[in-house]
């Protein structure tokens, strides 16, 4: 991890691409409840900006050390495994593979991942405006300060009052939460009221790159309609599948001294690995790591070599 509080774009895919994530009511408050409840559990975690299409979510956030990140997406992960797989009948595995996380490291690059996330419905062609994706996004949070609110439910109590013979609705076992969305950190000294106008000039960029484009093309939207009335257990004839960079950089001497930084850790720790399975019990892993079969391990950044 290069700092504390490193800004990090989070992705996660579902299984073959499945639109496990479709969208509607039921499903926005409870992705919402399960965003909220995890922010309740783990409070330094910051979140900045996130979009959940039908089939893979991107969230910009930091934290301390990248155990708490990692603990966080690992809740809201398995949650939403659990209560869409149940909403949409789907029993089998619902995660295609472990988050994939890249670091941001400068404001440029933050506000072009901030942007690349709001383009989501629009880029794929699925809507005209980003505010428009029928799923959960935080476009009118961005842009004019609405809330985001959802509902999380405490199945554990629920199966207990179950098991003790109590018949009560699943609505007794639910509770509001809110999505706390932070200001980005190079605008933080800035006016809700300014943020929330660049927001704007950022999202009516998005729009009209997308109409003009659209009429170029001779295409029009798929639209809230069609969207909502997908086959949660299809999947796309051919996903989309790029390359991840190694991180997010404007220059390319931030992007060289995090490969460095990067190859000293990983070599660092193939060490380790080797002689811990040789039997070496006690040896040290580098910092901000996860060691096979132990805890996270905090320390400060790594440096460059």
């Amino acid at each position: 991890m290069p700092h504390p509080n490193t800004v990090f774009e989070i992705t996660s895919r579902t299984v073959h691409g499945r639109f496990l994530l479709k969208p509607s009511r039921e499903v926005n408050e409870v992705i919402l409840g399960i965003i909220g409840r995890a922010q309740q559990l783990y409070p330094t975690i910051d979140i900045y900006v996130f979009v959940f299409l039908s089939n893979h979510f991107e969230i910009l956030g930091s934290a301390p050390d990248f155990g708490v990140i990692s603990a966080f997406i690992g809740y809201v992960k398995s949650n939403i495994a659990r209560e869409l797989g149940k909403i949409y009948e789907w029993k089998e595995k619902f995660w295609g593979r472990r988050f994939r996380s890249i670091a941001v490291l400068d404001d440029t690059a933050l506000l072009g991942r901030v942007r690349y996330i709001l383009e989501h419905g629009c880029k794929e062609n699925l809507v005209a405006k980003p505010g428009d994706w029928p799923g959960v996004q935080c476009v009118s949070a961005l842009t004019r300060g609405e809330s985001l609110i959802g509902w999380w439910y405490d199945r554990t109590t629920a199966y207990q009052a179950a098991r003790e013979g109590k018949e009560l609705p699943l609505s007794e076992f639910a509770q509001q939460y809110e999505v706390r969305l932070s200001p980005l950190p190079c605008w933080a000294e800035l006016p809700a009221e300014e943020q929330q106008a660049r927001y704007q000039a950022m999202v009516e960029e998005i729009e009209d790159e997308t109409r003009e484009r659209m009429k170029s093309e001779g295409i029009r939207p798929l639209g809230v309609m069609r969207i909502l009335a997908q086959d949660p257990h299809r999947h796309p004839e051919s996903p989309k599948r790029s390359p991840a960079p190694a991180c997010h950089a404007s220059s390319r001497a931030v992007r060289e001294w995090f490969r460095r930084g990067y190859r000293k850790f990983a070599e660092a720790y193939r060490r380790a690995s080797e002689r811990f399975l040789s039997g070496e019990l006690t040896v040290e892993f580098p910092e901000h790591c996860f060691p096979p079969p132990l805890p996270y391990r905090r320390g400060p950044a790594f440096a460059p070599g």
